[in-house]
């Protein structure tokens, strides 16, 4: 069945040229910059801006639809995506654009089985419905050729929003594992290169609970099935350990740091931690600095926050190792102050009521292959409002921080998954996000706000991938100078969209510039009042270059706004006979 928009498309062309060009319009949403504009339109130039210009508010109101990526797909591998539905039996409209072999079934919420599947119009796959229920629907592409293809998607309807493609994440393990002359050894896999980090000497002996001072100045080995107090170890080159089969628990809760290490070359490895949440802090607004005052009646309220909530770990030093470690409940699950060329490597910092991992002016460090999952909680704020998550909550939080590597961490549901926070003027920059993965984040995957130099490079944001909850906004750059490399952004709001808001939200420069070679996914908006220096402002790079399709692909593309030679190459498709 070829769709009711494409019918309506063909009796345009056949008609008159300014109905091709209306009907191409109304296909998509469309937001064009008229400052973007070249001066010399030439005469076809002219005329498509003159039906935009006239036609586009209408086309604007009436559809929606994604960015569209060109993606490629190996023989037998499915690609999955979601898109939200209102259930007001508006009609949708599915496109792939992929050669024969690639199928395409869209799926109502929790069914096995498509309800229904693409139908083939030349290099077109199309599928058009409509539902009675609201929900989170599924259009999967299926690769059925024994060769890898290119394909692309757009979902298409005034009553879908969401729309993002479903990545699955299992990274490979951190770091291989030995032990030697009583040592650990990790062999660190980093994006950068590998390291070698060795521990101090493992204690032959466990240490029971009743046998601890109250100062740990050497190294101690946990006891199996043992419940320990809070711990305080100081010194160097000393380390804490779980045993085997990680059955010792340190408990603890309140405001305290269950595991305080203070010290420079230590090591904690294979410790579970259960800490809680003082009840003050369970449901509340929580400030992620020294104090936060909000401006009650008849008095301000003043709240004390940063490290004064406790948690898990406080690390305080330089050249240490968090490896293999778990911290449940409490608010921070581990925090450093003044680290510099620390190591935290695939530690689980979930489950937390505020941040997984906090740190505070950290330089030279990396943090890899940790999970930050469901770190979140609601709450109501001092002056009465009421929020369902976020709360300036985060997966991994940095402030004041420098040069540090974060790569490879695993975060879903948490309130914002990475966040560097500049206000107060505690800027972190220059910090590198590699590989990096965000699912469900209900705020915002990525959040760096008024700083500069730091990089976003081979990070995904998605739904996730069993309840299909999206993400809001891949990222949130106000105020902040940001490097972009190849990402996967899949949340509800689009990255072109992202910035857009970050830009409106301050007055600072919001500046996004591509990464070495790589080309943006998006156009940078411009500039708000006062604009930013010339030299500042960078303008948009080329885009890449168009997948070769059949001879003239007359479909539009949301990408053809974004690159003047594409779009008038388009128009020149359109009108060029067909015989």
């Amino acid at each position: 069945m070829v769709s009711a928009f494409a019918n309506r498309a063909r009796r345009a062309r056949a008609l008159s040229v300014p109905l091709a060009a209306i009907a191409a319009c109304c296909k998509i949403r469309v937001v064009f910059n008229l400052f973007q504009a070249r001066a010399k339109l030439g005469a076809c130039g002219a005329l498509c801006l003159m039906l935009l210009l006239a036609f586009g508010p209408q086309c604007a109101a009436r559809i929606h639809a994604q960015d569209e990526q060109t993606l490629t797909l190996l023989p037998g591998q499915q690609h999955i995506y979601r898109f939200e539905y209102k259930g007001d039996r508006t009609e949708i409209t599915v496109v792939i654009e992929a050669p024969e072999g690639v199928e395409l079934g869209v799926y109502e919420p929790d069914a096995t089985e498509p309800v229904g599947r693409g139908a083939r119009r030349g290099n077109e796959s199309i599928w058009v419905g409509k539902f009675p229920a609201p929900g989170v629907y599924r259009a999967i592409v299926e690769n059925k050729t024994s060769a890898p293809i290119r394909y692309s998607l757009v979902v298409l309807g005034e009553s879908v929003s969401g729309v993002g493609r479903i990545i699955e994440n299992e990274p490979p393990p951190a770091a291989n594992i030995s032990t030697q002359d009583g040592r650990i050894t990790l062999n660190v896999k980093l994006p950068t290169g590998a390291r070698r980090l060795q521990s101090p000497s493992v204690p032959e002996n466990c240490t029971p609970a009743n046998a601890l001072p109250q100062i740990i100045t050497t190294s101690i080995k946990l006891c199996p099935n043992e419940i320990y107090p809070p711990l305080h170890l100081v010194g160097n080159d000393i380390g804490l350990f779980g045993d085997a089969a990680h059955s010792a628990i340190i408990n603890g809760g309140g405001r305290q740091f269950v595991v305080v290490m203070e010290g420079n070359g230590n090591w904690i490895d294979g410790a579970v931690i259960q800490a809680a949440p003082d009840e003050r802090d369970a449901g509340a607004f929580l400030c992620q600095y020294d104090e936060c005052i909000f401006p009650t009646q008849p008095e301000p309220t003043k709240i004390q926050g940063g490290l004064a909530y406790g948690g898990g770990i406080l690390l305080l030093g330089s050249n240490n190792v968090v490896h293999d470690t778990t911290v449940r409940g409490g608010t921070i699950g581990a925090a450093s102050v003044d680290g510099y060329n620390n190591f935290f490597i695939g530690n689980n910092l979930s489950d937390l009521n505020g941040w997984g991992n906090f740190n505070i002016r950290s330089r030279n460090s990396v943090f890899v292959g940790n999970t930050f999952n469901r770190d979140d909680h609601p709450c109501v704020t001092p002056d009465g409002r009421k929020f369902e998550n976020g709360c300036e909550t985060a997966g991994w939080v940095c402030l004041q921080c420098e040069q540090n590597l974060i790569a490879n961490n695993h975060c879903e549901y948490s309130g914002n998954c990475y966040y560097l926070s500049g206000e107060r003027g505690l800027a972190s920059n220059n910090n590198r996000f590699i590989g990096n993965y965000c699912a469900a984040s209900p705020n915002n995957c990525f959040e760096f706000t008024f700083s500069q130099g730091n990089t976003l490079q081979d990070n995904i944001a998605t739904a996730h991938p069993q309840t299909g909850a999206a993400c809001k906004y891949p990222f949130w750059i106000g105020g902040s100078t940001v490097y972009f490399g190849k990402n996967e952004w899949g949340c509800s709001i689009g990255p072109e969209i992202a910035l857009k808001h970050a830009v409106a939200s301050t007055n600072v420069p919001t500046i996004a510039r591509a990464l070495g070679n790589n080309n943006l996914p998006f156009i940078p908006a411009a500039q708000p009042t006062p604009p930013a220096p010339a030299s500042s402002v960078t303008s948009a790079p080329p885009s890449t270059p168009a997948p070769q399709f059949a001879k003239c692909n007359r479909r539009f593309r949301a990408a053809l706004l974004f690159d003047w030679d594409k779009f008038t190459a388009w128009i020149d498709c359109i009108l060029t006979p067909r015989w």
